[in-house]
């Protein structure tokens, strides 16, 4: 039988509201479970960091905003599978 993938990404919060409440083991198990309850199984698991220009400055000029307190984080990539039903 063939198999069809799919991505899930998880974003994480940064900055102190971030690393003060962000718990991505949590994230990880949740976003699994959730996946494994709709019959995927998860493939790999990889870091997720933006590499574009315009998003860097964009969390720098959101952290500065905020004080340092809150600005979209990285996370990651979920690679989920599962038997085709064709």
């Amino acid at each position: 039988m063939a198999k069809i993938n799919k991505v899930c990404r998880i974003s994480l919060m940064g900055g102190l509201i971030g690393a003060l409440t962000t718990n991505p083991r949590r994230a990880l198990d949740l976003a699994i479970a959730e996946a494994n309850a709709d019959g995927w199984n998860c493939h790999q698991i990889l870091p997720h960091h933006t590499t574009n220009l315009f998003m860097v400055f964009l969390q720098i000029l959101l952290l500065c905003c905020t004080v340092g307190l809150w600005t979209f984080g990285a996370g990651y990539l979920l690679l989920l599978e599962k038997e085709s039903a064709h």
